[in-house]
């Protein structure tokens, strides 16, 4: 009789310390993302207080502002996914954004997001660390 195997558990792909770090990376920088836009959506007449995401402006793949806090806000799963007026669904959002968060701003992470970025182990422990001491001093 063979021994019945879990194949899920055979399969699956042992996480290295490089991608246990980006996955803690994403989780505090959602953390620190929400908290600094006072754990609400930031669209005008929204103001939803539960079911909050934090939104990258350029895209989660691109490493130069993927962890960068001027790159994300604060938006209810409406406003980020759900609805005819959402990020990830409206041409109309990026219009949005560039004036909620200004014309400067935007360029600035725009042109950060052309730069290409390979993130050390030591810069992302250390940026851990900048964003734990970011969720505790509120």
């Amino acid at each position: 009789m063979f021994k019945k195997t879990n194949w899920k558990k055979v399969c699956k792909k042992a996480k290295t310390g490089r991608q246990k770090l980006k996955k803690q990376l994403d989780a505090f920088w959602s953390l620190v993302v929400k908290q600094r836009d006072g754990n609400k959506c930031v669209v005008v007449n929204c103001g939803k207080t539960t079911h909050l995401n934090s939104h990258h402006i350029f895209g989660k793949r691109n490493m130069a502002t993927r962890f960068d806090l001027e790159n994300g806000i604060c938006l209810c799963s409406g406003h980020h996914t759900l609805n005819t007026f959402s990020a990830h669904q409206s041409p109309a959002f990026e219009d949005w954004i560039k004036e909620y968060i200004g014309g400067e701003r935007y360029n600035r992470i725009k042109v950060k997001s052309f730069t290409i970025k390979k993130w050390t182990m030591p810069e992302m422990k250390e940026l851990v660390e900048i964003f734990k001491k970011e969720i505790t001093s509120e």
